[in-house]
């Protein structure tokens, strides 16, 4: 996606299966900002134990010329699109500049940082949505 890798894909990117939903944030007809959800199991039980269903909250870009308050709606919309499916949990690896966007929306920040090679400081973040 443009959006999010104008570059092509990072080593350690994984396609989306079917079962994903995909959202988008429009201007003028224009792509301005995407998210994707879907099934995955959280990774991490030494850190958490999130309800079941566990859905991956990930691909979340703005361009930059539209960001503040974009990626705040693409993450709110994920969530609402989550409570209507059922979902028990929301989870994501967060970059560490963006913590606060999360939080604001009652994400835990979980964990200690660590380096997503190519991308730089992560931390998980988990949103129970029931």
């Amino acid at each position: 996606m443009q959006v999010l890798r104008p570059r092509g894909p990072l080593p350690g990117d994984r396609p989306f299966t079917a079962d994903w939903r995909h959202l988008a944030a429009l201007r003028n007809g224009e792509v301005i900002g995407a998210c994707s959800l879907g099934p995955a199991p959280w990774p991490r039980a030494d850190l958490a134990q999130p309800p079941s269903p566990q859905w991956q909250f990930r691909s979340l870009a703005v361009l930059p010329a539209h960001r503040g308050g974009v990626g705040s709606a693409l993450v709110a919309a994920a969530t609402g699109l989550a409570t209507d499916e059922g979902v028990g949990s929301l989870w994501a690896t967060a970059r560490v500049a963006a913590l606060s966007l999360y939080e604001r929306q009652r994400w835990q920040v979980v964990g200690p940082e660590w380096d997503k090679p190519g991308v730089g400081p992560h931390k998980y973040v988990i949103r129970l949505i029931r």
